[in-house]
Formats: structure tokens, C-alpha cells, sequence
């Protein structure tokens, strides 16, 4: 038995009627792999949801500019608030993007679900009606 055991492997158990080998495989990075770009990527998403700077107009946008409370939630890369903002948008990557609107008052949501349906009713109503592009 010991003869169908490869040179280079490892025997790592045996009794009398088996060998139990293993074969080292080593570890090969692939060079092509960027996790740390993911992570970039989300934290930078993530820090735009509290401040962002629009140098053109040198002005700020994000939850931490917004008047005190108005933020309702935040989503991966979306602020929910109970009022309109007048931050800049110049169509660019990360720019805030004004995606719906309802009148108000309504009742704050206290779950996913109720979020959800107020986004999705605010987002109808708002392509209702004509926008200025300005969130």
C-alpha cells in the first residue's frame, strides 16, 4: 500500500488496511484579487451618507448637513428624510439624487416594510410630477 502513496504526500494516518495521506497544495495568491478596492469602495459609500463636499459649489451634502431631525433611515447608499434638500447634483458618481417625495406629515415608519412602501409610494408620486433634477 505504502507504493500508492505519492513521494511528495504527507501520511497523516494509517492502521493496517489503510494509509491516509495528504498531499500539500500550497497556496497561490491570485494576483488579480483586490478585496481591499471592495472595501474601499463600501467605506467611501458609507462615509458619503454622513458628509460629502461638492467643490464646484463648495457646498456640503449628506445626513450631517441636513436640519436635526429629519433623517428617517439610512440604506446602503440612501438618506431618508421628512424634508426636501436643496444639495447640489451635477450627474455625477455619488451625487445625493432626488428619487421621491410625499407630502407630508405621514406616519414615521417603525419597520423595514413600512420604509419600504414609503419609498416606493413617494418614488410613483414623485414621477407623477416634474422634478428639477436637485435633491
Amino acid at each position: 500500500m505504502e507504493r500508492d502513496v505519492p513521494p511528495d504526500a504527507e501520511i497523516i494516518g494509517f492502521d493496517d488496511q489503510t494509509i491516509t495521506w495528504q498531499k500539500p497544495t500550497g497556496f497561490a495568491r491570485d494576483p488579480n484579487a483586490h478585496p481591499e478596492w471592495a472595501a474601499h469602495i463600501w467605506s467611501s459609500a458609507r462615509a458619503a451618507l454622513l458628509s460629502q463636499r461638492h467643490r464646484d459649489d463648495n457646498t456640503y451634502a449628506g445626513a450631517l448637513h441636513a436640519p436635526p431631525g429629519t433623517i428617517v433611515a439610512f440604506r446602503t447608499d440612501a438618506v431618508y428624510l421628512t424634508q426636501p434638500q436643496n444639495w447640489p447634483h451635477h450627474s455625477q458618481p455619488g451625487d445625493y439624487l432626488n428619487k421621491g417625495h410625499l407630502p407630508g406629515p405621514i406616519p414615521a415608519p417603525t419597520t423595514e416594510d413600512e420604509l419600504l412602501t414609503l419609498r416606493d409610494k413617494g418614488r410613483a408620486a414623485h414621477h407623477a410630477t416634474p422634478t428639477t433634477g436637485r435633491a
